[in-house]
């Protein structure tokens, strides 16, 4: 029935070398991503105002959820099975595809019935209208990028996202120097979704990745998609609850605040999401790794897990700290000179959802590895049950600074549950033992830059502090024993070919 899989095309390299490739890629494509997008939205609420930057982010926020909706929990389900088990590329890509593009209508036919519902402007009904007409186009690059990121090929995700995305903002930008408004710009999203479809099924017909041995299920499409279905309820849950996870908070503030709040709150975010991305970005290249080295040398991803998200506090811990000179520096621009004081005290406290982030993600991608998906969709669901009840009551309180506070306190409770679950399931694998020489010498240095620029108050000095702040924190983590000489060691030898 199975013929062993020839993987001679699709094999991955050497672990460590793999690591670095794929967190490379998966981080460059991010960061472009996000600068190009970042650059969009600065023009967008420039030419636009407040009220189209809030329209326009509405209208991405509902895309993202609806992308996720069609998607139907696949990407995760299928990315930790195909990795374990290649021979299984052809079919699950060919049904996978099929379930998709159904699914993508049935949404796409939802949102009507919503927008005659909520209340929004006529002109953000027609973007929401517009904008999720790329679905059924979406579900061909979801699927495609499912095998490349299954087969530890993230740089052909990194080639295909920075593409897109480039032709993404290119376009919109002669579209708002046009004169085009939130309508025209959602209109961009179907043409420029065409051309990813047709180059994610251009590159996987060139990799080969379904090439060789694969194995035949005598079953027909109705069958098949049934199976994955079922399979797949668990991971649809927690894909729903991820979207909202990053979605919630702009969803509800374009209900209850409107479009100037959700303007604020949005330009406060600009700059945390680089943050949230790139803590996605880490995860999502190291999943398959994971999943693979789970059944085929479980001590190597036991210590990989550990190392990985001790290195991602490393980083994170003294960037939340450090960059509110930066984020005071791009606030301005946002606003043009204007007093951008609400943005600023709402990014104070938002950028802090980025290290709890990490920690509550990282929870649920070793779940998900350990198939406790169950365990997964918990920690979501306390990030979602917490948000709901904190942001209405908050935000009517204090508005976006509300917003922020609230989402600080569910991803908070979120990231406790999650590091309670896995003790309870006996993960080895939980928080640096130095963790809280690391929170000292966060504050260390947030203290040390204080000091400099209260007694130093020179406008633009902001990049000399923090670059005095982080050698502060840095000669505290190596003197305590959070990097060593070890670890330099490891990341030379997995930067040789």
């Amino acid at each position: 029935m199975t013929a062993p899989a020839d993987n001679s095309l699709t094999a991955p390299a050497r672990t460590d070398r793999r690591i670095v490739l794929n967190t490379g890629a998966l981080a460059t494509s991010s960061l472009w991503r996000i600068g190009i997008s970042f650059g969009l939205q600065l023009m967008i609420a420039r030419l636009l105002g407040a009220q189209g930057l809030g329209q326009y982010a509405t209208a991405l926020a509902w895309l993202n959820v609806c992308q996720i909706l069609s998607e139907l929990g696949l990407p995760q389900l299928l990315v930790r099975d195909l990795a374990r088990h290649p021979e299984r590329r052809r079919q699950s890509f060919r049904t996978a595809l099929g379930v998709q593009i159904i699914a993508a209508f049935l949404v796409w036919a939802g949102v009507f019935g919503l927008t005659a519902i909520l209340p929004y402007q006529p002109e953000t009904r027609l973007a929401l209208l517009l904008i999720t007409a790329s679905l059924p186009l979406y579900a061909v690059t979801s699927v495609c990028e499912i095998l490349f990121q299954a087969s530890e090929r993230m740089e052909l995700v990194m080639g295909v996202e920075v593409a897109i995305n480039t032709l993404i903002v290119a376009a919109s930008l002669v579209v708002l120097w046009q004169g085009g408004g939130v309508v025209a710009l959602c209109a961009v999203m179907i043409v420029t979704q065409a051309l990813s479809a047709s180059v994610c099924l251009w590159l996987l017909g060139r990799s080969q990745l379904t090439a060789g041995s694969q194995e035949r299920v005598p079953q027909g499409f109705r069958v098949s998609a049934q199976r994955l279905l079922g399979q797949s309820r668990p991971f649809y849950g927690l894909a729903l609850a991820n979207v909202l996870l990053h979605r919630l908070d702009i969803l509800l503030l374009s209900v209850f605040a409107g479009d100037v709040i959700t303007g604020i709150y949005s330009a406060a975010y600009l700059v945390v999401r680089v943050l949230i991305i790139l803590a996605q970005t880490w995860w999502q290249s190291l999943y398959p790794t994971f999943s693979r080295l789970r059944v085929q040398a479980e001590e190597q991803y036991r210590r990989l897990a550990a190392l990985a998200i001790r290195f991602g506090l490393l980083a994170f811990l003294p960037v939340a700290a450090l960059s509110r000179g930066g984020a005071d520096w791009l606030l301005s621009i946002v606003y043009r000179g204007e007093d951008h004081s609400a943005a600023l005290a709402t990014y104070a406290i938002l950028i802090w959802a980025a290290p709890l982030f990490l920690v509550a993600t990282y929870a649920v991608n070793l779940l998900l590895v350990e198939r406790q998906p169950k365990g997964s969709l918990l920690i979501a669901g306390t990030h979602i049950g917490v948000a709901l009840s904190l942001l209405p009551f908050l935000t009517a309180r204090w508005q976006a600074v509300g917003a922020a506070t609230a989402m600080i306190g569910a991803i908070s409770a979120s990231a406790g549950i999650g590091l309670f679950l896995l003790k309870r399931m006996h993960v080895p694998a939980g928080l640096p033992r130095r963790l809280p020489l690391l929170l000292g010498a966060t504050a260390a240095a947030a203290v040390a830059q204080a000091g400099i620029e209260r007694f130093l108050p020179v406008a633009g000095l902001w990049p000399i502090s923090a670059f005095v702040a982080l050698l502060v924190y840095l000669a505290l983590i190596w003197q305590g024993g959070a990097v060593s000489e070890a670890d330099f060691a490891l990341f030379r030898k997995a930067l040789r070919p």
